[in-house]
């Protein structure tokens, strides 16, 4: 299995958009709202056609405070960025005031919602109507993909079987092995009596990639004979998903790879206005008007170009 997407809460919109546009990159490719409460956004990141695997999302919070990472939580986004990339993303970032560090075959910041991002080498690099035009940033140094992330939990063997059993996953040394070198790493909660609570940057979850909506229901089916902790299922327009929780209560969601982010606006105009899946569609003048209210008009992914990639 590969990853889909991964999402998190940010508090400030504005801030969270440039920084992953303007500075890492990164297409808005859907400007939208909170299916389960549209007085919350959600942006979506990713690469120029919103490429399952290569997105990032956040649902922004104006009022969220500090986080705390308590018994269980997800930890970082890796992303994938082209082997030799590393001077050029250090530079770039340092004349944005980012301080980076450097790791194996990589290097780790912050995002402003004091995000742990890992940039990690990889021969992948983004082609055709994949890259990002007009970003500042050459093709060969894109982030092409998600890579995975950390999670840690009150008992990672527990964790470990849940993925094998569920979804058939191979689980080494408390590293779940994605497919293309993506692999969620696993970790025992150094603070398992402190309880979790989401603020500024906190994951709410990582889906991972069910090729069709056969694929998705047969895991469902699978979730129900093991007696797992099924959230729900989800037409989320874009994707169809299945949310459950694994023993350490954190949210996994299975995420179809179909329709896509086209479904109801052309590729080329994806995140320059307010983006509705076809069911909310009706909403629309309820959820504009009650956003005039606060000077949003979901004109962010509007931008004037800075240089066009080679």
């Amino acid at each position: 299995m590969r990853t889909h997407h991964i999402s998190l809460l940010a508090r400030d919109a504005q801030r969270n958009i440039d920084f992953y546009t303007r500075v890492l990159g990164m297409r808005l490719v859907k400007n939208s709202v909170n299916q389960e409460n549209i007085r919350i956004r959600h942006l979506f990141y990713g690469d120029y056609l919103g490429t399952p695997g290569s997105v990032v999302t956040f649902f922004v919070v104006p009022l969220l405070g500090h986080r705390t990472d308590g018994k269980h939580f997800f930890n970082n986004i890796k992303l994938s960025v082209p082997n030799g990339s590393l001077a050029f993303w250090k530079q770039r970032l340092a004349e944005h005031s980012v301080s980076t560090t450097d790791i194996e075959n990589g290097i780790t910041f912050q995002d402003p919602d004091d995000v742990e991002i890992k940039f990690l080498q990889t021969s992948e690099h983004l082609t055709d109507m994949r890259v990002v035009p007009d970003n500042g940033i050459p093709a060969d140094y894109q982030i092409t993909h998600l890579m995975g992330t950390e999670l840690h939990v009150p008992d990672p063997e527990a964790t470990a079987a849940f993925f094998q059993n569920w979804l058939g996953i191979s689980v080494k040394d408390d590293v779940v092995e994605l497919d293309d070198q993506q692999s969620i790493e696993l970790f025992e909660s150094d603070q398992p009596d402190v309880k979790t609570r989401f603020g500024r940057g906190s994951i709410d979850h990582i889906a991972l990639q069910a090729p069709t909506k056969d694929d998705l229901f047969r895991f469902w089916d699978i979730a129900k004979e093991q007696h797992l902790n099924i959230e729900e299922y989800a037409d989320r327009g874009w994707f169809k998903s299945l949310y459950v929780r694994d023993p350490g209560d954190n949210r996994i969601e299975i995420a179809t790879t179909t329709p896509g982010f086209s479904l109801e606006e052309p590729i080329l105009t994806m995140g320059q206005g307010l983006s509705l899946p076809p069911k909310f569609e009706s909403q629309r003048a309820e959820i504009m008007a009650f956003y005039a209210k606060q000077g949003v008009d979901f004109s962010e992914g509007v931008r004037e170009p800075t240089s066009v990639p080679d």
